[in-house]
């Protein structure tokens, strides 16, 4: 499967910044209206992408949330779902996700058995991505969901990237103590051509920026916007992880 349009806007973008900045909108996490109104507010502030989905999505407005953020920004709007129930009509993209960091085949295979013919159906554009658990101090939501243990290696990336997806997620999960290590930021990018994302955890635009500066293409922020919502910190966070 070649690069759809988002994808290639993704990848050229990286070649005007050091790396992209992602907000992940959890669906659950307030009303219709506010979630919308925080993506917007991240599109305006330099967001490479808008995120949207978790492990936990008990939203019966979710679709209206998906298409009312895409109607309004030009921003990639990226399906982040937990399974294959998450898909939804509304957003650009999906990162089509395995988590090879487990061993639960739902994880592995059986989620995105039955999710590719909704993706297909929407002619939703999948960006093949290898999503691996890291360990971040506390039990997280992902890893209660997915019945996996968190890893302290990079193989699984290394395989992925055999397999031949593109992408490669390391994720400490929502509300995490720590965030993934730099050394293994460090290790992931030198190990595979993939486009490393990093996400969970990174409470600060340091943080952010230690994580962009050890090879990271992308840097996810999520549920920290939601209890801070200055408009200036979302700033601080795109010029730390853009490099300018």
């Amino acid at each position: 499967m070649q690069p759809g349009p988002i994808e290639n806007r993704l990848v050229q973008s990286l070649e005007k910044v050091r790396s992209l900045f992602f907000v992940l909108l959890d669906p659950d996490s307030e009303s219709a209206e506010g979630i919308i109104e925080s993506g917007l507010r991240a599109a305006k502030h330099g967001a490479d992408a808008l995120l949207l989905g978790g492990s936990f999505v008990g939203n019966p407005n979710f679709m209206r949330i998906a298409q009312g953020i895409k109607k309004e920004t030009q921003v990639p709007v990226i399906l982040f779902p937990g399974g294959c129930s998450h898909v939804t009509p509304g957003p650009d993209a999906i990162l089509f996700t395995t988590l090879i960091s487990g061993r639960n085949p739902q994880y592995l295979i059986d989620e995105q058995v039955k999710g590719a013919v909704l993706v297909r159906g929407l002619k939703m554009e999948a960006l093949p991505t290898a999503y691996l658990l890291i360990e971040s101090g506390r039990t997280t939501a992902v890893e209660f969901i997915s019945n996996t243990r968190p890893i302290p290696s990079d193989k699984p990336a290394i395989a992925a990237a055999l397999m031949g997806q593109r992408w490669v997620y390391l994720e400490a999960g929502s509300g995490a103590l720590n965030a993934v290590p730099t050394k293994m930021v460090q290790i992931v990018r030198a190990s595979v051509q993939m486009k490393v994302i990093v996400g969970g955890g990174i409470r600060t635009p340091e943080q952010a920026q230690e994580r962009a500066e050890a090879g990271a293409h992308a840097i996810v922020v999520g549920n920290h916007f939601e209890a801070n919502q200055d408009e200036g910190l979302i700033k601080a966070f795109v010029q730390a992880v853009h490099g300018k």
